[in-house]
């Protein structure tokens, strides 16, 4: 082979060599480009939903963003004037006694998903037959006839080692469940539960509202004192996902009445005077958890989206208190 072939050989060998690298290059390109893109189409956005796979839940999207947690001294004095003008009693309607619900200041919260509803009584009995009824510091995850004078509020019974609802009772909020059975649940499903912070912006969104649904109460908007046993019905608690008007702008229900909902949360009255401006985790200790939420027990004033409870972690003193879990969504 003269000089001049030889030259024409390497140099298609060398271009065959480019080829074969620029071709791994592409290679690597597309498949990296699918797990991007996938990451870009898997980052919820408000409206999106997703089903959980151990429990069968719906969980709502709550975007990242900022939003004034705590009640106003303008909020606090319509809730005073709603609770005189319902009850009659000024007495009974002391600002002092929701303090602790300021100074009203902002946070920031990454993205999150929460459960459009409450956990039901077949859900939590399906935990409880996969794990045992538990106990934790020496009280029960589920705490059946714990509340005043024993009586048996919730709907699981216990049949020959197994747990299931009590009929006609599969599809309403679990109750008499210790902070510890809720976290416990919210873990075996892959979750957690919410911090204060998340529960309240998920009530409350962008424009804080005094309700989950805006800031006019709405008496056919949730399951509170005047709906059903107080009011003169028979019901107490209802069916989760009963008040589809009282949807929270991320389309959250259940936010307001029906049965408190536990949080991650220490319990701390002066918390929000020291509390992180951005995804603030609650007090690092404490004696007693937070409840959220109010109950179908609760007068509107209770049932507003900022109005926060300390609960013993038993549901000793508060048997009419369920779950709902939170999950961490991928960052921008």
């Amino acid at each position: 082979m003269n000089r001049r072939l030889r030259v024409r050989a390497i140099a298609a060998a060398l271009d065959m060599v480019l080829l074969a690298l620029a071709a791994l290059a592409l290679s690597a390109c597309a498949a990296s480009a699918p797990a991007a893109e996938t990451e870009t189409m898997n980052r919820p956005v408000l409206g999106d939903t997703r089903t959980r796979s151990r429990d069968g839940m719906t969980m709502v999207c709550v975007p990242a963003d900022q939003f004034e947690m705590g009640s106003s001294d303008a909020d606090l004095a319509a809730a005073m004037q709603a609770c005189a003008q319902a009850s009659g009693e000024e007495q009974n309607c002391q600002r002092d006694r929701y303090l602790d619900e300021q100074p009203a200041h902002p946070v920031t919260l990454d993205a999150f998903w929460i459960d459009k509803t409450e956990v039901t009584n077949a859900q939590f009995s399906e935990f409880l037959n996969d794990q045992g009824n538990q106990a934790e510091e020496g009280i029960s995850w589920l705490e059946p006839a714990a509340g005043h004078r024993e009586v048996e509020y919730g709907q699981i019974e216990e049949i020959g080692g197994v747990f299931r609802p009590r009929e006609g009772y599969a599809n309403y909020p679990v109750v008499e469940v210790s902070w510890y059975g809720a976290s416990a649940y919210c873990s075996w499903v892959g979750g957690r539960l919410p911090t204060e912070a998340e529960w309240e912006y998920a009530a409350r969104g962008l424009d804080a509202t005094v309700y989950p649904w805006g800031d006019d109460f709405d008496q056919d908007a949730a399951n509170y004192s005047e709906t059903g046993f107080f009011g003169g019905g028979e019901t107490r608690w209802m069916p989760v996902g009963s008040f589809p008007e009282g949807a929270s702008w991320c389309g959250a229900l259940d936010m307001a009445g029906n049965v408190w909902e536990w949080v991650s949360d220490w319990w701390s009255a002066d918390y929000y005077g020291r509390s992180p401006g951005e995804n603030p985790p609650g007090p690092e200790s404490g004696d007693i958890r937070v409840g959220r939420g109010g109950s179908w027990y609760d007068d509107p004033w209770h049932v507003r989206s900022a109005f926060r409870k300390g609960l013993s972690p038993s549901s000793y003193r508060i048997h009419w208190i369920g779950i709902c879990c939170a999950l961490p969504a991928p960052s921008p």
